[in-house]
Parts: structure tokens; C-alpha cells; sequence
């Protein structure tokens, strides 16, 4: 199992940010397979998963290519996963009226408007602005950037929000493989 199978199965929101990250690893090296092996190498366990890790970033490079993102943009089933997300998350809110992720919204929902005014209004939802935040500040720690106290209040806020997002993703997604095996 891939490292990326790995994060889809554990939480949906590490997936989709671990692969924007992945996408512009891609980016970074210019599609050259070869100058990834030493990153490949740094977190697998053993020479029989490096071999399915190089294929896993193989066919990634592939599908960027076919979808014509080479220089910006994500995949398009990732584009499905965070629409899913958000479907969810509106459900969650409005016809479930989940008490916890509610309470998890009201406390994230003054970022995410800050948030939204900030970006112009480019995120398509709430849970797309909470995504692209946090990724926004994987890329601050990458360069050692100094990050705000009021930011790192906002990015635990929305950390929480998408952990309890991804906890009901997996369990709707489990009751989907429960209800088609029978």
C-alpha cells in the first residue's frame, strides 16, 4: 500500500492536502521521475515498496499530464473529493445537525470569513478555504517562515474542523462498502 493509500484511508483531508504537496513536488523536480527517488527512498520502509512508491508517482505524473496541469491546478478527483467534502459538510451542519462538528464550524467560521475576504473570494467553499489555508501554512514551515499567533489560533481551528470532517467521511464511506457488499 502507497503512503498516499495510506493517508486516504486515515483521514481524507491529510490526503488531499498530502497530494496538492505531491503535485507540486512534481512540479518542482519538472516531471523527472529520477530526481525523486531520493525523496522516495527518505520515508519508505524497505526496497519492495520503493518500486510501488517510483510507479505511484509515475502514474500521478501521468495524470497531471493528461489533465494538462503541469504548471498549476489540481486533479480533478481531487477537485471530487473536496466537492464531497464540502456536500458533507453542509449535511453535517443543516439535515444532521452533528452537535460537535457544528460547535467545530461556529468556532472555525470568524477565519474562514476572514479568510474569504482576504483571498478575494477564490475558494469555492468553506471547506476548499480551510484546505487551502492549512496548505498555506505547510508551506510557511517549509521555508521557516515566522507564522502569526492569530494564524496559528485560525489553523488549528480549521485542523479541527476538517479532522471531525474526515472522521464522518470515513464512516459514510464505510456504510457505502457495508451497504454494497450486501
Amino acid at each position: 500500500m502507497t503512503l498516499a493509500e495510506k493517508k486516504r484511508r486515515q483521514s481524507i483531508a491529510e490526503y488531499v492536502l498530502f497530494m496538492w504537496q505531491m503535485e507540486d513536488l512534481v512540479r518542482a523536480v519538472h516531471f523527472d521521475a529520477s530526481r525523486l527517488e531520493d525523496f522516495i527512498r527518505a520515508y519508505i520502509p524497505g526496497p519492495e515498496v520503493f518500486e510501488e512508491e517510483k510507479l505511484w508517482f509515475a502514474d500521478l505524473m501521468q495524470r497531471m499530464r493528461l489533465e494538462r496541469i503541469e504548471k498549476r491546478g489540481h486533479l480533478s478527483d481531487l477537485h471530487e473529493l473536496v466537492f464531497e467534502m464540502n456536500f458533507l459538510h453542509g449535511t453535517l451542519l443543516t439535515i444532521i445537525k452533528d452537535k460537535t462538528y457544528s460547535e467545530l464550524h461556529r468556532q472555525a467560521q470568524p477565519f474562514l470569513a476572514e479568510y474569504a475576504e482576504r483571498s478575494d473570494g477564490k475558494s469555492n467553499s468553506e471547506v476548499e478555504s480551510a484546505l487551502v489555508a492549512l496548505y498555506g501554512l505547510l508551506l510557511l514551515r517549509l521555508r521557516k517562515e515566522p507564522v502569526s499567533t492569530e494564524t496559528e489560533e485560525a489553523m488549528k481551528a480549521f485542523s479541527a474542523m476538517l479532522a471531525r470532517l474526515s472522521y464522518h467521511y470515513r464512516k459514510m464511506k464505510d456504510s457505502e462498502k457495508n451497504v454494497a457488499m450486501n
